[in-house]
């Protein structure tokens, strides 16, 4: 039996030891973003991996179990901020409607292994009820994207879904860099016969960092649902890509990802993995389709 004595001795042990390794935790955080700071500019700004004028950030992804997941949100949670955008659930639900040619270059780029590939899409915040999309092309060479974005309202998605071309320049709401990234998809859809191929949604925990403009977001639920003429409709059929208790981290960074956050990321073994929800989610809905049609 142990005393009272030595059941208080052991207390007394256990609350030095956790000053200890809570001190060492802020001296080490302390350290790593005073050599983070060496990474910013002469006027104190975020240095970026540039490169023919095109700015490049990496993306990195991981395959998490529920539990490393859980495990990263408690280290990420004493870093690193939320997204502002984030509501009181704290996590927002992404949905994108991804568009493919005739022959369906995006998923060949995907199988064929290809490093340099584009995708196609409209995202939505709101589940399909939002007054104004986003348009984007997503370039990839390797590990490095980069994004190029405007804004479509509402009346303009509703065009492009029933097949109905938009006037080139006549959005009025952005600069002429969103002008172009508009023409351009009105281009691909003319010329290479664009059309939707696949709605894929998920739930994101996002976090930001400043130094390194870092952004690491955790994705539950990712599915996929052909059921593209619904996009902006709340509810749609939709299967999921992975299998229960699986789920996506990804990591996106311009220069440097600080070591802070690089620790804490060694806290759980992590899978690196090559991985695209557009061609998971075509591949997963084609029983589906074929299933509707």
């Amino acid at each position: 039996m142990v005393s009272v004595q030595g059941r208080v001795s052991e207390e007394r042990f256990l609350g030095h030891v956790w000053k200890l390794q809570e001190w060492i935790f802020k001296y080490t955080l302390r350290i790593n973003r005073q050599r983070d700071s060496r990474h910013m500019d002469g006027d104190g700004r975020k240095k970026t991996t540039r490169t023919g004028g095109i700015h490049y950030r990496h993306e990195l992804k991981f395959l998490c179990t529920q539990l490393q997941m859980e495990l990263l949100e408690d280290q990420l949670g004493c870093l690193m901020e939320k997204d502002r955008h984030v509501g009181a659930s704290g996590f927002y639900t992404v949905r994108s409607l991804y568009f493919d040619d005739y022959g369906n270059g995006a998923m060949k780029q995907k199988e064929d292994g290809l490093d340099e590939r584009k995708k196609y899409r409209v995202r939505s915040y709101l589940r399909g009820g939002d007054e104004a999309f986003h348009l984007e092309i997503k370039h990839r060479a390797g590990d490095r994207i980069w994004k190029e974005s405007c804004l479509l309202t509402r009346e303009e998605v509703s065009l492009v879904l029933n097949g109905v071309f938009l006037e080139y320049g006549k959005n009025g709401t952005g600069s002429p860099v969103q002008e172009s990234v508009r023409n351009r998809f009105e281009t691909a859809r003319e010329t290479l016969l664009l059309k939707p191929a696949v709605i894929v949604e998920y739930d994101r925990v996002p976090y930001v960092y400043p130094e390194g403009n870092v952004r690491i977001t955790l994705d539950r639920n990712i599915c996929g649902s052909s059921e593209t003429h619904k996009f902006m409709e709340k509810e749609l059929t939709a299967v999921p890509v992975l299998e229960r208790g699986r789920h996506l981290l990804e990591v996106k960074y311009d220069e440097y990802l600080p070591d802070v956050l690089r620790m804490a990321l060694q806290v759980v073994s992590l899978d690196r993995v090559s991985f695209s929800k557009y061609y998971l989610c075509r591949m997963a809905e084609e029983p589906l389709k074929m299933l509707v049609e």
